[in-house]
């Protein structure tokens, strides 16, 4: 079988699969339409046309399980540099199918927002989106119903596409479609017509928005000055905690917490815990008593190392992705996301624009995190310079914990002031409403445990309530 496109536009498009690749630019080209047999059409002339090593296609079952996770598989799947990702359905076939109807009204406008935070920290980003909507009417998809295959059997995967097409068309021809046609992320609206026509028209779209960025300077992107917008709990912190009863209390809270993870896990809900805090306040005791509780089948331990080659590839967060939960799971992540707001900009390791834009999306982010079901915790351990520096003597003068210290614990200890800073800013710029932090006065480690159960304990208690 040939190709249906011409043969001058197959060999642009070849040639412009090159220049993504020497440009590393990351092409994401989303389908979306209210016949899955035509954007599935359209998506394998169009593979057919391209270099498969540099092209990642997924399609995404819109009727598949709500819930935390859908929402990241999204993120997960993004093109790296120099490739071309093809999403055969997106986060908005999910949205409409999940919030389209009258009475979800307000849910359906928030999604939408929430795209556009996405949309608008992909832009930012680097990646360039291009959004193409296949519009035909009933009697179109008749009509020309041979040449785009018939209707498959419900059972077979290849047919997981049976949306309605009418309450698709109703809801994205208005409010999605108005919401989210931004100028960084504009529609490409495709009327269906003969395939081959069809391709042509979807391929030529491509091509000509492509070769406008590749012609265009890199998108200016202004960081906005960080706004102190959220109350700063670390104002409030007291570190003369105490814990008498410590034994006793971390029996009981290790017992509910069992508890409420079995009724997690029987939810459309995730957890995820994160921890941040100074060197040697005590976040691997934390963890561990956290862990303890847990039965190992229904959580993982993020650990945060340096971004991998591949992970530099992508934009900052998609490496936090994969790390996101599924439904009824739990993730403990050990230091998180916010490294971009410490140790990246005191060391140099992120420039001072990526530093400014950070908390905005962070922000977007979590926010796409909990308006799709995960409970999110974020705790940030204190301590005192004094007892810092008592803890790091103690470890450098016995012989088993001496591999915990290190030159570049000592190192960070001498610019304390202005970590403390970069913390202040990130507490006062990501304190949200939906994802608050909690400091836990970690002078004393025992109230420290206790607190972190504490909190996990009635969070999951509010949350998890019938």
């Amino acid at each position: 079988m040939h190709a249906l496109i011409t043969d001058s536009l197959l060999e642009e498009l070849n040639q412009l699969q090159q220049k993504i690749l020497t440009k590393e630019l990351p092409v994401l080209v989303i389908f979306e339409g209210c016949s899955g047999r035509v954007i599935g059409r359209v998506n394998s002339e169009l593979i057919r046309c391209l270099e498969p090593r540099g092209v990642a296609y997924t399609h995404f079952d819109p009727r598949g399980p709500n819930g935390p996770r859908p929402i990241m598989d999204f993120f997960e799947r993004m093109p790296s540099k120099g490739q071309i990702g093809l999403f055969d359905r997106s986060w908005y076939s999910s949205i409409i199918e999940e919030y389209g109807l009258d009475k979800k009204e307000k849910e359906l406008e928030y999604m939408l927002s929430v795209s556009n935070g996405l949309e608008r920290y992909l832009f930012t980003n680097g990646l360039l989106l291009i959004k193409i909507l296949l519009k035909a009417d009933e009697d179109t998809l008749k009509e020309y119903e041979e040449q785009y295959g018939p209707r498959l059997p419900k059972k077979s995967f290849l047919s997981m596409d049976h949306i309605d097409p009418e309450k698709y068309s109703e809801v994205m021809l208005t409010r999605v479609y108005e919401k989210t046609n931004t100028e960084h992320a504009p529609w490409h609206v495709v009327q269906v017509r003969d395939v081959r026509e069809t391709v042509i028209e979807a391929a030529e779209i491509i091509k000509d928005v492509v070769e406008e960025r590749l012609r265009s300077k890199p998108p200016m992107v202004v960081a906005p000055e960080i706004e102190h917008t959220y109350e700063n709990p670390r104002k409030e912190s007291k570190f003369d905690r105490k814990c008498p009863d410590y034994e006793d209390m971390i029996e009981k809270l290790s017992e509910e917490l069992g508890e409420l993870q079995m009724k997690l896990s029987m939810s459309n809900r995730s957890l995820v815990v994160c921890f941040e805090g100074w060197d040697a306040a005590g976040k691997g005791t934390c963890i561990k008593h956290l862990c303890h509780a847990l039965n190992p089948r229904g959580y993982d331990v993020f650990q945060t190392k340096a971004p991998t080659e591949e992970e530099l590839k992508h934009t900052y967060l998609w490496r936090f992705s994969k790390g996101i939960p599924a439904r009824g799971h739990i993730v403990v992540f050990d230091r998180t996301w916010y490294g971009r707001m410490m140790v990246e900009h005191i060391e140099g390791f992120c420039t001072e624009e990526e530093y400014r834009r950070s908390p905005s999306e962070i922000n977007a982010l979590e926010r796409i995190m909990v308006s799709n079901g995960t409970i999110l915790l974020k705790f940030w351990l204190d301590v005192t310079p004094d007892e810092q520096l008592r803890r790091f003597k103690k470890r450098a003068d016995d012989p088993l914990k001496q591999w915990k210290i290190t030159d570049e614990d000592w190192r960070n200890r001498s610019k304390w002031k202005k970590y403390e800073a970069h913390v202040d800013v990130m507490m006062e710029s990501t304190n949200t409403d939906y994802a608050k932090w909690t400091v836990v006065e970690s002078n004393n480690k025992k109230y420290a445990r206790v607190k972190v159960l504490r909190t996990v304990v009635e969070t999951l208690k509010k949350e998890l309530k019938d």
